[in-house]
């Protein structure tokens, strides 16, 4: 059953909408940063055979890019994780893919594993990393998405609105049962701009783990309807 939202989906405590600004949802070949591992599971490997301490920086910051790079395949980014000394505070790179236009946005990724609520300073460190961006993402068609285990404050929200770079902010969980759930995107006029527009949101309902409890994730819609061209894949 998917239930409609035309402006924010926050999480599941309170689903309110904000200003009509924000359209909200409540991924040349790229090579990855280190030959260690380049996913989630490689990566828990390679900590595990190195006896990387779980509560160690580093550690918790690539946990977590790894836990966005795979829970932003089900909003149709195809991103590779490019984290290092060098990155010039691009953690994933790739591209996004919407029905809405016949080309995908090139993408560049900020995950910050902050258990801290963000402040409007993470926008702006977000809006500095275009001018870094390898050559084939800078220019036209480049959008930038902000990860966060937190929702986003009414001061995120309004520099987000005002950014006058193309920015996407999106709240992924990373503990417990909702660990890799969506919980909240909102993006700005200039990413409508780039081809967003007419691009909808809705919310799938799952059953829980706990008895009868209904869980929800955030899913894109087209026309209406899901949106969800390869049955599934990107789920996983």
């Amino acid at each position: 059953m998917i239930r409609q939202h035309p402006r924010l989906i926050k999480p599941a405590r309170r689903l309110t909408a904000p200003s009509y600004w924000l359209k909200c949802y409540s991924t040349a070949k790229l090579s990855s940063a280190t030959s260690y591992h380049n996913s989630l599971q490689t990566f828990l490997t390679h900590a595990k055979s190195t006896n990387l301490s779980p509560i160690s920086t580093v550690y918790i910051g690539t946990y977590y890019e790894y836990l966005c790079l795979s829970t932003l395949r089900r909003l149709f980014f195809t991103l590779t994780r490019t984290g290092g000394r060098s990155d010039h505070g691009i953690d994933l790179l790739g591209h996004w893919t919407i029905p809405s236009i016949p080309f995908p946005l090139k993408t560049l990724v900020q995950c910050k594993a902050l258990k801290a609520k963000t402040n409007p300073e993470t926008v702006r460190e977000l809006e500095g990393i275009f001018a870094g961006a390898p050559a084939g993402w800078k220019g036209e068609n480049v959008v930038g998405v902000l990860c966060a285990k937190r929702e986003a404050t009414k001061g995120v929200r309004e520099a987000v609105r005002r950014s006058a770079a193309p920015i996407i902010w999106v709240m992924v969980e990373d503990s417990g049962q909702a660990k890799g759930r969506i919980r909240q995107i909102l993006w700005n006029q200039r990413v409508s701009e780039l081809g967003a527009e007419g691009v909808g949101v809705g919310l799938r309902y799952l059953p829980g783990e706990e008895g009868n409890k209904v869980e929800k994730e955030v899913v894109l819609t087209w026309k209406g309807k899901v949106w969800d061209p390869d049955g599934g894949k990107h789920r996983g």
